[in-house]
């Protein structure tokens, strides 16, 4: 083994050794947790929390939805994910994935709002491109602002709802797959 080699073990196993190496990562580590949590917290304020609005309108496909009605609500403990999106949005191309592979499960609903994303072929073009089943309504074609009503700013925006149409969570920007996951459950349950 050449001697460099051997040297730059010896100083990787010193410096993972040392405490002042771990406590410095430590700190490095919460500073960026904190500095994470205060973005996602300022990207979530605008965000509604409680009832959730009723949804009422066309889908791109030309069905209707009618969701979270006043006295509407469902005997089953099926949690809905409300995703608001853009088909322009890089974020989104990231997290629209992992909501496909929810919307392709049969625990959950979801529908989709698309967000400035072009007419409803060019989304429907877009939705066979990427191969995303999830329903999908034109807020450019929708008589309501939905993504103002319900306060999402910042896309991708997640709400979660339970069978009693009130929002549990909320979540703006990058998710992962397990967090989605967890936070439907836990809504289920």
């Amino acid at each position: 083994m050449p001697i460099w080699v051997t040297g730059f073990i010896k100083i990787a196993t010193a410096k993972l050794t040392s405490v002042r190496f771990w406590l410095i990562t430590l700190r490095d580590v919460l500073l960026l947790t904190a500095v994470l949590f205060a973005v996602a917290s300022y990207l979530q304020r605008d965000m509604h929390t409680g009832l959730a609005f009723p949804i009422n309108s066309q889908l791109v496909n030309g069905s209707e939805v009618s969701l979270f009605n006043a006295r509407q609500h469902t005997d089953t403990n099926k949690a809905t994910l409300v995703y608001f999106w853009g088909t322009w949005c890089p974020v989104c191309k990231v997290t629209s994935p992992m909501v496909n592979s929810v919307a392709n499960t049969q625990d959950y609903r979801v529908i989709s709002v698309a967000v400035a994303s072009g007419s409803n072929d060019d989304i429907n073009a877009f939705m066979q491109h990427n191969d995303y089943q999830f329903a999908v309504i034109n807020q450019s074609t929708d008589e309501h602002n939905l993504s103002q009503q319900w306060g999402a700013t910042a896309l991708p925006s997640i709400y979660i709802i339970d069978s009693h149409n009130q929002i549990r969570f909320v979540t703006s920007g990058a998710t992962s797959s397990w967090g989605m996951s967890l936070r439907l459950w836990l809504t289920s349950v």
